[in-house]
């Protein structure tokens, strides 16, 4: 690939703007905001250059508009997920022993982020992030406390930039 083009896709990729959802534990907008950004300083898997917290759409679990949030959140990772698993099918990766011949490239990359979205590490093809248990996903336990104490967790809208 000629330089120019090398520059011309990284110039590109500078231009992506990745969104974001993230579940916070906290007494307000402010402190949660806080602890997305301290998360985001300290993360060493995403580097982003810019990140911008939404608050006029960012809602509190008290917000009406807040259980349907975070469904259609967690609907949008299980579709990423979905498709990655498909295409890695597409790929004649069916079974388990498949794995035994998997050559090193695209395909490990795919299953990477299949992985990631299941151990819980946030990466750049991550829709919702609960960040109180470090999962892509709300436990039945998680649920129950957020229903329990709405005022105490927020759900916060984000873009960020590489």
């Amino acid at each position: 690939m000629p330089f120019n083009d090398i520059l011309d896709r990284h110039q590109d990729i500078k231009k992506t703007i990745y969104h974001h959802e993230i579940l916070v534990k906290g007494s307000g907008f402010e402190p949660c905001e806080k602890k997305v950004l301290l998360f985001f300083q300290k993360y060493q898997l995403v580097r982003y250059s810019v990140i911008t917290i939404n608050e006029s759409t960012s809602v509190s679990a008290s917000d009406p508009e807040f259980h349907d949030r975070l469904e259609k959140a967690l609907r949008s990772n299980r579709r990423i997920l979905h498709t990655l698993v498909k295409e890695l099918q597409i790929e004649n990766i069916i079974t388990l022993d498949d794995l035994n011949e998997l050559p090193q490239g695209y395909k490990t990359k795919m299953l990477h982020v299949i992985t990631h979205f299941l151990d819980g590490f946030f990466g750049i093809d991550t829709y919702f992030y609960n960040l109180v248990e470090d999962s892509h996903w709300v436990s039945e336990e998680m649920q129950s406390r957020i229903v329990k104490n709405p005022s105490d967790f927020w759900l916060l809208s984000l873009d960020a930039r590489i």
